[in-house]
């Protein structure tokens, strides 16, 4: 088995070439287990309670064809195996057994672990909470009863307009697939009647069929399906619908995931254990007797270190965790169960457990790049949040959670970039309902917290042009396309801070400026500096190259015309676009915003009569080693101006 998982998972190019065998050295062999705690204390680490043997890691090197002692380092691998001891197989604490992969992912095993999640987690979990609710989505998907056995057609269902049997029903997430190819079935004008009478088997996407056998293996009659219950072709519908898609997910029973398929005609079913292959081998520990483990590869986990694979392989590097709409139906979703290749695993705010028993809450926080949304029911209603202060405390986390969501969301694909906004707006309702701000639809920013947002960066490599498909402003992170950032951050803290600080405040926003040719537009007011030049800053001759420096983020340098008329530097920027040259004799202008780093924009005149700008950078006025003004009086003969930026 080791031989040929090594054969079959080696994907080292300089060794993929090789055309005979080679000695290998197996090294770095080791047991990983998982620790229980109980009652807040960790138990004795003995074999028959303490602890479960997961998996087996090994380092793997190649030696040379005659397989002397002296190996090639740089050509190595290592290897994981999933594993199962007979100890944890046979434990009498259910918490504590492992179990065994079932050959069909809806084994009577499977279907029943799943129903239990499910109360566990409506039962126990306070982070889990929400608040009861009647809310029932505008249409469901009626799979049929329990006692049909699967007999009667799917049809779809006016919620409003029917009788229903029970308000529970089940959300689907899911990848749609290439639609130039071969498209999901979806609600139309055309077929919408014909969809209420019934949907044939054989016209369900293999996705949908699962997701049918699913609800009905679960008990649960409804479900909701995006291209199903959304009528696709009709503008109005679609936009009501896509404002109520956070409640869809808050308020499903659980929302199940169909994270090992690539397009709604994968299925997600489907299982392949019976070709893994494993062995089982016997040891013994001091007087324990004698015990065996069974041994199989852990096809999440060739080549990566950690004790638990299948959260980062099998569902956060999986295609459907890197897909636009997918971030919000993950992360506000009360509870998800995930069904990945030849396994399940379920997600909600409490735990992370694989149909094998294995836990991954502990490691959780550290794989996670981001969080599932906070239950607002349980955080802002509980005793600890009654004060101001503390109030206030769970706004600013709030604020801070919704900035490295988008910075997450930035990276993810979308077939249609102009969902840019519609595929996040779901995160911005649900953070409504606690959030004592406004929310800005067309910038997808919160004008309370603007004087942060703003300030956000393109990560290298930085856009040749801006989407205008996006439709959104400059000032906006949505023009930016991908990929961006806010380092969130003062100068280090050890450092001076400025002891002047300069106001920054909105004043107005919206599509349409009441007085002049501005849409879309941001009304600020501000001290603003007058720009003379911008010239690269040349890094190697001041011998700051690292990441701490300055010249490492902000690569221009800003420049203003003295009481001498010599060009002196006054800040250092950052354009938005690659290779972005001003227009010729154009006007330019620093914006300062706040004390932070960085701390302000970078604005151009639009080329019209009105004093109207769009930004085309980020800047800084501070350097990191002084952690003082570049030049020590900021506005000689600057202004405090009102401005408004497109």
């Amino acid at each position: 088995m080791f031989r040929e998982t090594i054969l079959e998972n080696w994907g080292n190019p300089h060794v993929a070439g090789l055309e005979e065998h080679r000695p290998v050295r197996i090294a770095d062999v080791h047991f990983a287990s998982e620790q229980f705690e109980q009652g807040g204390k960790a138990e004795s680490l003995d074999a028959q309670q303490g602890r479960m043997i997961n998996t087996i890691t090994m380092t793997v090197t190649l030696q040379d064809s005659e397989g002397l002692a002296e190996e090639t380092h740089d050509i190595s691998m290592i290897l994981c195996f999933a594993c199962f001891d007979t100890l944890d197989l046979n434990s009498s604490m259910q918490q504590h057994r492992r179990r065994l992969p079932s050959l069909s992912t809806l084994s009577d095993e499977n279907v029943q672990l799943m129903k239990r999640w499910i109360q566990e987690c409506q039962t126990n979990h306070r982070a889990c909470y929400t608040l009861p609710d009647s809310w029932i989505p505008t249409r469901l998907l009626d799979v049929g009863s329990d006692d049909e056995s699967g007999s009667e057609m799917p049809r779809l269902i006016e919620t409003a307009n029917t009788l229903m049997d029970s308000r529970k029903f089940i959300a689907l997430s899911h990848m749609w697939g290439d639609m130039t190819v071969s498209p999901p079935l979806r609600s139309i004008r055309s077929n919408y009647e014909t969809m209420k009478d019934g949907v044939t088997p054989s016209s369900l996407p293999r996705n949908f069929a699962d997701a049918v056998s699913v609800c009905r293996c679960l008990g649960v009659r409804y479900i909701w399906i995006d291209s199903l219950c959304i009528i696709q072709d009709s503008l109005e519908d679609w936009a009501h619908e896509a404002e109520l898609m956070h409640k869809v997910y808050r308020n499903a029973v659980v929302t199940i995931v169909a994270t090992s398929a690539t397009s709604s005609h994968d299925g997600f079913l489907q299982r392949h254990i019976a070709n893994i292959p494993a062995v089982r081998i016997s040891y013994s520990l001091g007087n324990s007797g004698c015990q065996s483990l069974i041994i199989c590869p852990n096809e999440y986990a060739q080549g990566q270190m950690g004790p638990n694979p299948e959260l980062e392989d099998g569902i956060n590097r999986s295609r459907w965790n890197t897909r636009g709409w997918t971030m919000q139906e993950r992360i506000l979703s009360t509870r998800l169960i995930h069904f990945c290749k030849n396994l399940i695993c379920f997600e909600c705010r409490t735990c992370m457990v694989t149909e094998e028993n294995v836990s991954m809450a502990s490691e959780r926080d550290a794989i996670v790049k981001f969080e599932l949304w906070p239950r607002s029911d349980h955080i802002f209603r509980e005793p600890k949040t009654a004060g101001p202060n503390n109030l206030a405390q769970e706004m600013e986390a709030l604020y801070k959670k919704w900035m490295a969501t988008l910075e997450e969301y930035s990276f993810r694909q979308l077939t249609k970039q102009s969902d840019k906004l519609p595929a996040i707006q779901s995160i911005a309702a649900e953070m409504s309902l606690v959030v004592d701000d406004t929310y800005i639809p067309f910038a997808g920013m919160w004008r309370g917290n603007l004087k942060r947002e703003l300030l956000w960066q393109s990560l290298p490599p930085l856009p040749i042009q801006r989407p205008e498909s996006y439709g959104a402003p400059s000032w906006s992170w949505v023009s930016a396309g991908s990929d961006v950032r806010w380092l969130r951050k003062k100068l280090d803290n050890d450092i001076e801070m400025p002891t002047i600080q300069y106001p920054f405040d909105v004043l107005d926003y919206g599509n349409q400026h009441p007085k002049c040719k501005a849409y879309n537009y941001l009304e600020v007011q501000g001290f603003t500096k007058s720009i003379s030049r911008i010239v690269p800053t040349d890094s190697s001759s001041s011998g700051s190259s690292s990441w701490r420096s300055i010249e490492y983020y902000f690569p221009f340098s800003l420049q203003v015309v003295d009481a001498n008329g010599a060009h002196l530097k006054f800040g250092s920027a950052r354009f938005d676009l690659k290779d972005y040259v001003p227009r010729k004799g154009a006007q330019l202008l620093y914006l300062h915003i706040t004390e932070h780093y960085p701390s302000g924009l970078l604005l151009e005149r639009s080329d019209t009569t009105e004093q109207i700008w769009f930004r085309i950078g980020i800047a800084s006025i501070f350097t990191v080693a002084a952690g003082k003004e570049i030049v020590e009086i900021l506005f000689t003969c600057g202004s405090y101006q009102k401005i408004i930026i497109i």
